[in-house]
C-alpha cells in the first residue's frame, strides 16, 4: 500500500525532544523548534516533498520549496497540538463549531452516530466535540504506519484512557463493539480517506481533477450500522484555533444486493466532494504525503 510503504516521519527521540520543549517553555516555543524540524523534512524528505508538490499543482498552488515547508510545518504543528488533546491540556487553544445541531440532537437522543473524518486538518480535534456534549467517542483507527508515533503519545499522556479500536476485515467481534456502541447513543468517528490497495475493498472516484482510491468500508460499516452519517474536519487556523465542521452525509447508507457496487460509488462520491470542498477552503491542512492519485 503507498501510503504505508512511507516510513514514519519522526522518532521517539524527536517526539521527546517537542514534548520536553513544550513541557519547559510552552507551544510556542516548541512550534519554533517544528518550524526547524519541518525544514529538515522538506529537504531531505524526497517522498513527503513530492507528494506535497504533486497535490500543490492538483489544487492550483505554487509547488515552491517555501510552500513545501509551509504544510509541512503546519502538519507537525497540528501533530503537537494532537498530544494537548490527549493531555486535556487545550487552554490555549480556541475552537469554532459548525453546523452541529443536527448531530446535538441525536445525541441528546441518544441515537449512535457515525463521523467519517480525513487527514485534512486535525481528526483528534474532533474529541472536543465529545467532550463538549459528553459523550463517549469511539475511534476506529489503523495505527499500522505510525506504531511508534501512537506509542510515545500514550506514554506521555499519563492515565488517560484511549477508545481506541482496530476495526480488523472479517472480525466479527470488532464490528460487534462498533454495533454495540452505536446502539448506547455513542459517537463512532474513522477515517475515509486511507485507501487498503486491497482487491474490492476500494473505489476510485474523481478528486481535485484527478482519479484516487478511497476505501469502500466506512460505507459498508454504515450500511451495518443504519445510523446517522457525517462528514467532519478539524480545520487548524494558525496559531491556535480549530474550526470543527459537521457536515450531514446521510441519514442512513442502504446497499442492496443488487447494483451494491454503484451504490457504494455513490456514497464515497458524496463523501469526497465534501473533502474536495473543504480541502479548497483549507488547501494547507492537507495531510497526505505519499502518491495520493492513480497517476501519481
Amino acid at each position: 500500500m503507498a501510503w504505508r510503504s512511507v516510513p514514519e516521519a519522526g522518532t521517539i527521540f524527536g517526539i521527546r525532544a517537542v514534548a520536553g520543549t513544550y513541557r519547559l517553555f510552552g507551544r510556542t516555543m516548541a512550534g519554533a523548534l517544528l518550524w526547524c524540524i519541518a525544514w529538515y523534512f522538506t529537504l531531505f524528505g524526497k517522498t513527503q516533498r513530492r507528494a506535497a508538490r504533486d497535490y500543490f499543482k492538483r489544487a492550483g498552488i505554487d509547488p515552491r520549496l517555501g510552500n513545501v515547508h509551509a504544510l509541512i510545518w503546519r502538519f507537525a504543528r497540528v501533530g503537537l497540538d494532537r498530544l494537548l488533546f490527549l493531555l486535556g491540556d487545550i487552554k490555549g487553544l480556541t475552537f469554532e463549531h459548525f453546523g452541529h445541531d443536527d448531530l446535538v440532537a441525536a445525541v441528546n437522543a441518544k441515537k449512535g452516530a457515525l463521523l467519517i473524518g480525513s487527514h485534512l486538518g486535525s481528526f483528534e480535534a474532533m474529541r472536543t466535540l465529545a467532550e463538549k456534549y459528553d459523550v463517549p467517542l469511539l475511534v476506529i483507527a489503523d495505527f499500522a504506519n505510525a506504531q511508534k508515533v501512537n506509542s510515545i503519545l500514550q506514554q506521555l499522556a499519563g492515565n488517560v484512557k484511549f477508545r481506541l479500536l482496530e476495526l480488523k476485515q472479517d472480525d466479527p467481534l470488532s464490528m460487534l463493539q462498533v454495533k454495540e456502541a452505536i446502539d448506547r447513543g455513542e459517537l463512532v468517528a474513522m477515517l475515509g480517506d486511507r485507501r487498503t490497495d486491497r482487491e474490492g475493498r476500494d473505489v476510485t472516484v474523481p478528486f481535485l481533477g484527478g482519479q484516487a482510491k478511497f476505501p469502500s468500508g466506512p460505507y459498508v460499516l454504515a450500511h451495518v450500522l443504519q445510523c446517522p452519517v457525517y462528514f467532519v474536519a478539524g480545520i487548524y487556523d494558525a496559531p491556535s484555533k480549530y474550526e470543527l465542521h459537521c457536515v450531514p452525509l446521510s441519514a442512513r447508507i442502504e446497499l442492496p444486493r443488487k447494483g451494491r457496487n454503484e451504490a457504494v460509488e455513490r456514497e464515497a462520491v458524496r463523501y469526497v466532494q465534501k473533502l474536495e470542498e473543504f480541502t479548497r477552503r483549507a488547501p494547507f491542512n492537507w495531510f497526505n504525503f505519499f502518491p495520493f492519485w492513480v497517476d501519481s
